[in-house]
């Protein structure tokens, strides 16, 4: 049940981030205080919950950058120092996950259940 809930948290959080950036270029992505601000905290969320997830479950989703996901929690600890890093798992590693994570949905649909 954690499983799913951790996933389905996931995949919103990544829509939403998706979302919020898409029509957003680098430059005015890191201007924008408030688009910046919920975008970090989005990510910051999402990088959470893939750490949080069971060591068995990640094992099941292989496909899925769990190491950047561990660095990007790193990374947000201080954001100013890491705009790259950012931008990359906005623009790349999120959308990356949520494909993933689809993909996942539909061959493995346990994994996302929330009934015990």
């Amino acid at each position: 049940m954690l499983t799913g809930a951790l996933l389905g948290l996931m995949e919103q959080l990544a829509l939403n981030i998706i979302t919020l950036t898409e029509e957003s270029g680098e430059r005015e992505f890191f201007d924008s205080r408030i688009t910046r601000a919920q975008t970090l905290m989005m990510l910051g969320n999402l990088a959470k919950a893939a750490n949080n997830l069971p060591p068995d479950a990640r094992a099941k989703l292989h496909q899925i950058d769990w190491d950047a996901w561990h660095g990007l929690c790193i990374a947000l600890a201080k954001p100013d120092d890491h705009p790259l890093k950012i931008w990359v798992a906005i623009k790349e590693l999120t959308p990356m996950t949520l494909q993933h994570l689809y993909d996942y949905k539909r061959t493995q649909p346990q994994l996302f259940s929330m009934v015990m």
